[in-house]
Parts: structure tokens; sequence; C-alpha cells
């Protein structure tokens, strides 16, 4: 079953944030282990409370692979990067439909 990493900030530091997004890409194996689906820099809060302007979902083969490739040593190297340079951030891991 698919699996979907959603993520969704508001960048504060685009210089350093262009440092993680030049990084992440390989590190996530965009394109070999995981689809990129959205990436919507315009993204609109209707509901909730808290939400950035930017939302990017992956889609992985399943959820054991999205944990697989988020935990690596590769990515873990540079998420720190979107940490520091974004602010009301939230990452959630979903299951897809099964198909």
């Amino acid at each position: 079953m698919p699996a979907y990493l959603i993520v969704n900030y508001k960048v504060e530091n685009p210089e350093l944030y262009g440092e993680y997004a030049a990084a992440a890409g390989p590190a996530m194996g965009i394109g070999k282990d995981c689809k990129l689906v959205v990436f919507d820099a315009k993204s609109e809060r209707i509901e909730g409370d808290s939400a950035g302007h930017q939302t990017v979902v992956l889609e992985f083969e399943s959820r054991e692979k999205a944990k697989q490739v988020y935990e690596s040593g590769a990515y873990q190297a540079v998420v720190g990067k979107r940490h520091d340079a974004t602010s009301a951030h939230f990452a959630v891991l979903v299951d897809g439909m099964p198909g």
C-alpha cells in the first residue's frame, strides 16, 4: 500500500532553504525511492490554526519505505537545514488507499 509524506512550512530563510532543497531531493531518492507528487509554494490554509505557505507531498511504495528513507543518514544530515530555515512546519506520514 502506498504511503505519503506530507510536509508543510513557511520559508523564513530562503538562502538556507535553498541549501536544503539542493540536498533533499538526492537524499530522499526522488525518482528512485519516492515520487514527488506535490510541490506547492502557494498553499492556502482553509481550516485549522497553523500552516505554512509551502507544501510538499512524496509518495512511497509503503510506510516502511518512507520511514527508512526519512530516517536515513543521508536525509537526517540535511533535514536540520529545513527546520532552521522554516517556521510553522509539520510533517505527517499517511497510508494511501489500497490499489
